[in-house]
């Protein structure tokens, strides 16, 4: 996210008001790090190697904050850094805090965590599950397919898929003792599949395998991989 991607045409006025120089680099870029508290987490408890989370942290372009924690940056089809996620906020929401006068021209439009990826990669189909860190670390230990995270389930609609148009999609949604994720993205599916002629498929294994133990805790294809494999 380049400055003047934040304050879009105001970009010349705005830093002048606000003391900042410009800055050719871009936040992903600044920020780049793999040594943040989730990438120290990783390393700890032996998910990954050491070659397989600096190879992640580069696909995913994994940032840290000031305070150690990592940065999910969230960078569209065309390369284009809309947000980060840190902790249980966002970077947008953070420059709003930081630069009340500039707040109203700050208006992120989220995607999918790792979409980026999408152009890089045009072969392998995409698998989408609720958690960046999922995706961070599913994408060495099942590297067959492209990951990508809704983040939120409210950053999960028909729209976020529409870059997706001619691939090959499969979802995992976290289970629950409702189904409710389940059944809320096989809606979401039934919809890109009509909207968009997407070969999409939203996978049930979660609902067969998990625990009732599980299901109350509400874990992820992860954290069943974690616990169970």
């Amino acid at each position: 996210m380049k400055w003047n991607d934040v304050f879009c045409n105001t970009f010349k006025a705005m830093t002048a008001q606000l003391g900042l120089p410009p800055e050719d680099k871009s936040l992903p870029e600044i920020s780049r790090a793999d040594d943040s508290d989730f990438c120290q987490e990783i390393l700890s408890q032996g998910w990954l190697s050491e070659e397989q989370l600096h190879r992640a942290a580069r696909r995913y372009q994994l940032g840290k904050s000031r305070s150690g924690k990592c940065i999910f940056w969230m960078i569209n089809e065309i390369g284009q850094t809309v947000d980060g996620h840190i902790g249980s906020g966002w970077v947008s929401t953070m420059l709003k805090q930081r630069y009340p006068a500039c707040s109203r021209y700050i208006s992120p439009e989220h995607c999918l965590f790792g979409l980026h990826l999408a152009s890089e990669d045009e072969q392998r189909p995409v698998a989408i599950v609720e958690s960046e860190r999922s995706a961070v670390i599913l994408s060495e230990l099942l590297p067959k397919q492209l990951w990508m995270a809704t983040v939120y389930p409210c950053n999960f609609n028909l729209l976020s898929l529409a870059p997706l148009q001619g691939r090959r999609v499969i979802l995992y949604p976290r289970t629950d003792p409702a189904m409710e994720h389940y059944l809320a993205w096989l809606e979401i599916a039934d919809q890109a599949r009509r909207k968009y002629q997407l070969d999409i498929t939203v996978r049930n294994f979660l609902e067969e395998q998990a625990t009732p133990e599980q299901k109350e805790r509400e874990i992820d294809l992860w954290d069943y991989i974690r616990e169970c494999v």
